[in-house]
């Protein structure tokens, strides 16, 4: 019984990583080949319904110009497979008539498809990004993660970094909230601005971020977040303000299978280098998750 919508989950996201050139591609040649399939059956089946498909396709994953020009390709099929049929009409007003009406239902699909597209887009935006500072939220970044380590099957090195930032009470208390927000943002782009892949950069607690290296050993790890740190520093120096600096890295040999397990661990050393009154820099090797227990 699963197997149906399984396989229709598997297309869907297919679908979702394919360039949208081939998907333009691909919904005209549909087009053509329904249009193939009308001129065939002749007038006793009629196939209008089937051109929404490719309709449907251009509009939800390329774009509402795309579902537009799709949609008057159609038409124009539909109305040389219908000349070609040689189906009689009484007035060819009506023949206008059709023709206007097909292309008004084409093109009103292929609108309110990417307009609740686009919709459906800010409303997923809104759901995986930290209001704040623009980063992914806790539930992204598992996300992001969890597919990063499903490219790296297992194999290549991975470090998990959390970076949490202290003092912020002394600021909210003296300055105001917007103050402290307004230095959190400015450490989030700071740490943006020194890792390799910015987008795998998530704020994952109040005052805590957590960054995915893939590909990175314990030891370039430590170069990256010296850097990172270094700018850290010089950013509260800019200031003059008492923030601290807690940063804990886990670098895995080889990346393990489950990130919830990894991020878990990762947070449990990142509460025992909490509450320190200095800096700190922590990076811990291990082979694998499994080695840590």
């Amino acid at each position: 019984m699963e197997a149906g919508p399984t396989m229709m989950r598997r297309i869907l996201r297919h679908f979702e990583h394919t360039p949208k050139p081939l998907l333009l591609i691909f919904g005209v040649a549909l087009v053509f080949f329904i249009g193939g399939i009308d001129l065939i059956s002749g007038r006793e089946v009629d196939f209008a319904f089937f051109y929404l498909l490719p309709i449907a396709l251009s509009s939800w994953y390329v774009g509402g110009e795309a579902g537009i020009w799709i949609s008057i390709l159609s038409t124009l099929i539909w109305f040389v497979t219908d000349r070609v049929d040689a189906r009689p009409y009484a007035s060819a007003l009506a023949l206008c008539w059709n023709s206007v009406m097909r292309a008004g239902i084409f093109i009103v699909e292929a609108v309110t498809l990417s307009q609740l597209r686009s919709k459906l887009d800010r409303l997923s935006e809104m759901a995986t990004r930290d209001y704040l500072t623009g980063l992914p939220n806790d539930r992204a970044f598992l996300e992001f993660a969890a597919r990063e380590m499903e490219r790296s099957l297992g194999v290549d090195p991975l470090t998990l970094v959390y970076i949490d930032v202290g003092g912020f009470e002394w600021i909210n208390h003296r300055f105001g909230y917007t103050a402290g927000d307004h230095m959190l943002c400015t450490i989030a782009q700071v740490i943006k601005e020194n890792i390799p892949r910015p987008d795998l950069i998530g704020r994952v607690g109040g005052t805590t971020f957590a960054v995915l290296l893939p590909k990175t050993n314990s030891d370039t790890a430590s170069l990256i977040l010296k850097k990172v740190q270094e700018n850290l520093r010089a950013e509260r120096r800019k200031y003059s303000q008492p923030i601290i600096f807690s940063i804990s890295a886990m670098a895995c040999g080889r990346a393990p299978r489950k990130v919830a397990e990894l991020m878990q661990e990762a947070e449990l050393r990142m509460r025992r280098t909490k509450g320190s009154n200095h800096d700190n820099l922590e990076i811990v090797h291990v082979d694998s998750v499994s080695t840590l227990h």
